[in-house]
């Protein structure tokens, strides 16, 4: 190799984002010196090693010390003393090179078996018979040893040195995801295999080879050698670079950077803070192009948290900070819609708006949905027995009647269905109020270049937007949508715009109503508030939006539901343990779930408790007869939720709506109301088809039961925005925020990448989940002597619980309830196309209000 090879890996000015302050070793970089010195090693046996075996042989036991001191006798005759002899034979004398028997001679020597051995006793001669043991040549042979080490590590390091290094155009997603260390370090091995050889003996001694079965030193060798190129030229920073956005995503401090860049593990801070930025345009950047490619839908909410200060100023003072983040989910190729979607919807809807949805159905039910959902209800509860650990030893487990129902309509699966999010800038807007949300979509438009005339004309005309949040947000984009249905054209009118509330906040609502419906009190046996204190559950008694609270609530509706259903089966099967159910046939399990459903937990059962006359009904059975029924639609929509059933989901429309018209929510019982008109009104088969498969539930990976809604992966993008990715200390200002938001989806798969290399993966992922068992046993128990599932005639219950589901049917059937809720939405929309006027209300501007 020559230098000339390389240089066009150096030639350019901008090879890294580091300035002189961060590297003022600028030297050439010596990758490519000049490694054409060394002779070729013959790789074929030479004659004279033949030879001298030869001589050898015929040398066997003969004394050779006669011979020797001839030898010696010779050479003092001639005066050539030893070294001088040694010295010109081996290349030292000009007429000794030439000469063919001086070189075969030398040649012997050199390819002899003897060789190692003289001179490892030159280095270490062994004791005489006097018992003093002789100098030898230890120190010039050491010090020859090592400069020879030496050329050859210098060798090897330039050698390698291409593979180290990483232009500038490496700084992305896929470069910092797909680097493997296996396959590097057998690369970096090949390339270098003396001094890997050298640091792997330093690092991991021949006892530690047979003893150890886990340590692997491998890793430690390949940073030594990454830290070796490094400190020669900062060019080679493959590996740190790598480490360093790794580590800057973990929260490592500045301060400890800067103590890791001395040792040449990482780059220095600033460059790292400079990939940062440069990892968000390009992310930026690949968004703007996706958003012309590929189908979309956008996702805002709210990030709140407290900015503080060390030192207070006037103009620097500890203050709250509402701002806003959305995400763009680019949607799998199937989800594009046509080109005439846009023009077709706005005509069907505007055909379709004038009247109301026909909710006979809602009101009254549907045999072929109900005969599917208690299908799935007593499936859920069968499997409650057969996951439990009395059950591991079943024999039946693979019978045919343990199958699941058919899904309703369950999401495909696959690489190719996967959703990719990308997290735009966060800006500094609250998004609480019509001013504010208007300002956060104007700006979202601008970062995605479609605030340009030509780009509102064809969002207007061409494109359908799904623009999804929680219910606050989605109720101010809604209000937008009416207050404007006037202006001058379709841009400004909004009508490119569907507001979709988000799954994961209705399971939040949904949970609370629960909560607030039977939480009761500590001496109602079966209660949400006696479960808690049996079990010593704590900050669960009032509700709150922050914090783990509906994480542990959602914990502890399972476990309750499962120890109320575990009840059932032992009453129903009249048995004493669930261990004694093994007796059963696969067959009579799946009926024995259905009666379980029939007469412990559905509507049929309760009409059934109160038509009974009044001395024999039983109160306390009803109230958790009901529990049972009102519980199971919670169970099923989050298993529906995690595995992409949307069939399931839109089945348990009318269940939830009464719930929340019932359960006082009226807000999401407007959501599921405007759901309804939608889908059975005033969208075309193309559109609900597009909301109901890409605007509900996704899949990050694509695979089997990773399903979540769309605004949970808002929310844990938020997560990462406020907590994760957030720098802490001075720099921790909006500013910094807002120019790394982008990069966070690419620091977390990086995260996740150098997690599966050196198997941490578990670490720190997922919490860890404690054994239920025991909890879930000890409630059973006491609901089964509680006999809360026995009739008992005459009995009543320390405190009713309201029928939520029976209210809310009965609110829904005031013909005043709905014709209210349709005045109040039904709106004659404007169909004007006149591009030239400016928008109908100055106080909300369409062009951009942001530089």
């Amino acid at each position: 190799m020559e230098d000339e090879d390389f240089d066009f890996l150096f030639d350019d000015p901008n090879f890294e984002l580091d300035d002189t302050l961060d590297h003022v070793d600028d030297e050439r970089d010596d990758c490519a010196a000049d490694l054409s010195d060394d002779e070729d090693v013959e790789r074929h046996e030479p004659i004279h090693l033949t030879n001298v075996r030869f001589a050898k042989a015929k040398l066997a036991g003969i004394n050779i010390f006669d011979k020797v001191r001839k030898v010696l006798s010779c050479m003092k005759e001639e005066g050539l003393p030893l070294p001088l002899f040694l010295d010109a034979l081996s290349w030292g004398d000009a007429d000794c090179i030439k000469d063919r028997t001086c070189s075969y001679a030398r040649t012997s020597l050199m390819v002899s078996d003897e060789l190692p051995g003289i001179l490892e006793r030159w280095h270490m001669p062994p004791r005489t018979s006097s018992g003093a043991k002789p100098a030898g040549a230890r120190q010039p042979l050491e010090e020859f040893a090592l400069k020879v080490v030496c050329n050859r590590i210098d060798r090897g390091i330039k050698l390698s040195a291409p593979i180290f290094l990483s232009p500038p155009e490496e700084l992305n997603e896929e470069h910092l995801t797909s680097f493997d260390f296996d396959s590097f370090k057998v690369e970096v091995k090949t390339y270098n295999p003396f001094l890997w050889e050298i640091l792997r003996h330093a690092a991991y001694s021949p006892l530690q080879e047979s003893r150890n079965k886990h340590k692997d030193p491998d890793m430690v060798v390949l940073n030594i050698v990454s830290q070796i190129q490094y400190t020669r030229s900062h060019r080679r920073g493959r590996v740190p670079k790598l480490w360093a956005v790794y580590l800057k995503a973990c929260g490592l401090s500045a301060r400890a950077f800067d103590a890791l860049h001395a040792l040449g593990l990482v780059m220095s801070h600033k460059w790292t803070a400079n990939s940062f930025g440069v990892l968000s345009d390009r992310a930026m950047a690949e968004v703007r192009r996706l958003v012309h490619e590929s189908p979309w839908n956008i996702n805002h909410d709210n990030v709140d948290f407290p900015l503080r200060v060390f030192s207070q100023r006037l103009h620097n003072q500890t203050h709250f900070i509402s701002g806003c983040a959305a995400t763009v989910w680019i949607l799998p190729e199937r989800a594009a819609l046509s080109l005439q979607a846009n023009r077709l919807f706005q005509i069907h809807r505007a055909l379709n708006c004038d009247k109301m949805f026909d909710y006979a159905d809602v009101l009254y039910g549907n045999a072929t949905v109900d005969a599917r959902m208690e299908e799935q209800d007593s499936y859920f509860v069968l499997r409650l027995i057969l996951d439990s650990p009395d059950f591991k030893d079943y024999p039946g487990h693979g019978a045919a009647a343990f199958n699941p129902p058919l899904p309703v309509h369950k999401l495909p699966t696959g690489p190719e269905e996967a959703v990719t999010g990308f997290i735009l800038h966060t800006v500094p807007y609250e998004e609480a109020s019509y001013e504010g949300t208007i300002r956060c979509m104007l700006e979202w438009f601008r970062q995605l270049l479609l605030n340009t005339e030509d780009e509102q004309k064809r969002t207007a005309l061409q494109r359908i937007i799904a623009w999804l949040g929680d219910q606050l947000t989605v109720d101010r984009l809604r209000g937008l949508w009416k207050y404007r249905h006037e202006d001058y054209n379709s841009y400004d009118r909004m009508d490119w715009m569907i507001p979709v509330f988000g799954w994961f906040h209705l399971v939040m609502a949904l949970a609370n109503s629960l909560h607030k419906q039977y939480l009761s009190t500590s001496a109602n046996v079966g209660s949400l508030r006696q479960a808690f204190d049996v079990l010593k559950w704590k900050g669960l008694i009032s509700q709150a939006t922050k914090g783990p609270f509906w994480h542990n609530l959602d914990e502890a509706i399972n476990h309750i539901s499962e120890a109320h259903f575990r009840a059932c089966w032992l009453v129903t099967a009249n048995v004493e343990s669930l261990a004694d159910l093994k007796t059963q046939t696969p067959t009579q399990l799946r009926d024995m779930s259905r009666k379980i459903i029939r007469e412990h937990a559905s509507r049929e059962a309760l009409v059934h408790l109160d038509r009974l006359p009044e001395a024999q009904r039983d109160h306390t059975k009803r109230q958790w007869t009901m529990w049972n029924a009102d519980v199971l639609p919670y169970l099923q929509l989050r298993n529906a939720i995690k595995v992409g059933d949307i069939g399931r989901m839109q089945d348990l429309l009318p269940t939830l709506l009464f719930r929340f018209a019932g359960g006082g929510n009226p807000k999401y019982a407007g959501e599921i109301l405007e759901l309804l008109q939608g889908l059975n009104r005033e969208w075309t088969p193309e559109i609900k088809s597009y909301i109901t498969e890409f605007c509900w539930v996704m899949s990050r990976t694509g695979a089997e039961n990773t399903c979540l809604p769309f605004d949970l992966g808002q929310e844990e993008n938020i997560a990462d925005i406020k907590v994760n990715y957030r720098s802490m200390g001075p720099g921790a200002t909006m500013d910094y925020i807002n120019k790394i938001s982008p990069a966070i989806p690419t620091l977390r798969k990086v995260q996740r990448h150098m997690e599966k290399q050196f198997k941490t993966v578990a670490r720190g992922a997922h919490h860890g989940t404690p054994d239920k068992e025991a909890d879930v046993a000890m409630l059973t128990e006491h609901y089964v002597k509680s006999k809360l599932h026995i009739h008992c005639n005459g009995r009543e219950v320390t405190q009713k619980s309201a029928d939520v589901i029976n209210l809310g049917a009965e609110n829904l059937e005031r013909l005043d309830t709905m014709e209210n809720w349709f005045r109040l939405r039904s709106h004659k929309r404007s169909t004007l196309e006149d591009w030239d006027a400016g928008p109908a209300n100055d106080a909300l501007p369409i062009e951009p209000l942001l530089s």
